[in-house]
């Protein structure tokens, strides 16, 4: 009867290798699927009630307009403008979820509204008015907030310039 002899440091290495693999979870050769859709972006979250001030939600583009105009400003501590940026596209899906202090009041974008999200605010009873603050930044705010919410009129004003009602846009989906 022959007898097999493996070296103490071949032993050890056969060791080690399958410890690693017994860490690994592999009920086959094949690599778990890939989610290859992006999933869309988290709605902004709700800030605490005494900390809400005049919320908007949008571009981190715009925080440089939007910080400029709250030091403009003169309104009070409960009427502070908070910019939560998420993105243009987290925002308006945000923006057009409803009315009322669950939702936010503004939305900044680096482009203007498309169609879909027109169609979205539209669809949740939202009416809303565009300024534009150059090329690529606007600022949409819901008509039902500028007298309900506190601050959210005054804010408006002290950007010293007209806004437009928003009428279905024909570009975009």
């Amino acid at each position: 009867m022959t007898r097999f002899s493996a070296p103490a440091g071949s032993l050890a290495l056969a060791l080690a290798a399958a410890a690693l693999l017994a860490g690994c979870q592999m009920p086959g050769l094949m690599p778990p699927p890939q989610q290859t859709a992006a999933l869309p972006p988290p709605a902004a979250p709700k800030p605490p009630p005494e900390a809400r001030g005049i919320w908007i939600v949008g571009s981190p583009a715009l925080r440089g307009t939007i910080d400029q105009a709250a030091v403009n400003y003169a309104g009070g501590p409960d009427t502070k403008p908070h910019l939560d940026a998420h993105g243009t596209a987290a925002g308006f899906r945000t923006f057009c979820g409803g009315v009322g202090l669950d939702h936010p009041d503004m939305v900044a974008a680096d482009r203007p509204i498309t169609a879909a999200e027109y169609q979205r605010c539209r669809a949740a009873g939202i009416t809303l008015t565009e300024y534009g603050f150059g090329p690529k930044r606007f600022v949409y705010v819901k008509d039902s907030h500028m007298m309900a919410v506190p601050g959210v009129s005054d804010f408006v004003t002290s950007w010293s310039q007209s806004g437009k009602p928003v009428s279905a846009p024909t570009a975009g989906s």
